[in-house]
């Protein structure tokens, strides 16, 4: 049996994440080739999105993002950060990996 760690990442658009999280006007905050990153808010409290153009890219954000702490739902080259029962809530809508860090001090 393959556990949820193992099976394959789930791919979303931006515009079908903002529906599910129920906020189709986010704000883009950053547009750029490798990154966008929008945020907006939601019933269930503020969310940021950011859709990666590689798997690359999105592993050196998460890999940074460990450093400040936090919870952040993972999908295939997206992300999703928010309070943890916004992001249970959208994992039952379209899948991925939740994934906690608590900040490093320096």
């Amino acid at each position: 049996m393959i556990s949820p760690d193992e099976r394959a990442l789930p791919s979303a658009s931006m515009d079908q994440i903002a529906a599910a999280l129920g906020c189709p006007r986010l704000a883009v905050q950053v547009d750029a080739a490798e990154l966008r990153q929008a945020a907006g808010d939601t019933a269930g409290g503020r969310a940021t999105l950011l859709p990666f153009a590689t798997e690359e890219g999105e592993r050196a954000w998460l890999d940074e993002a460990q450093t400040y702490g936090g919870t952040s739902l993972v999908g295939d080259r997206w992300v999703v950060v928010s309070a943890g029962t916004l992001l249970e809530s959208l994992q039952r809508r379209l899948g991925g990996r939740i994934e906690r860090s608590q900040p490093h001090s320096h």
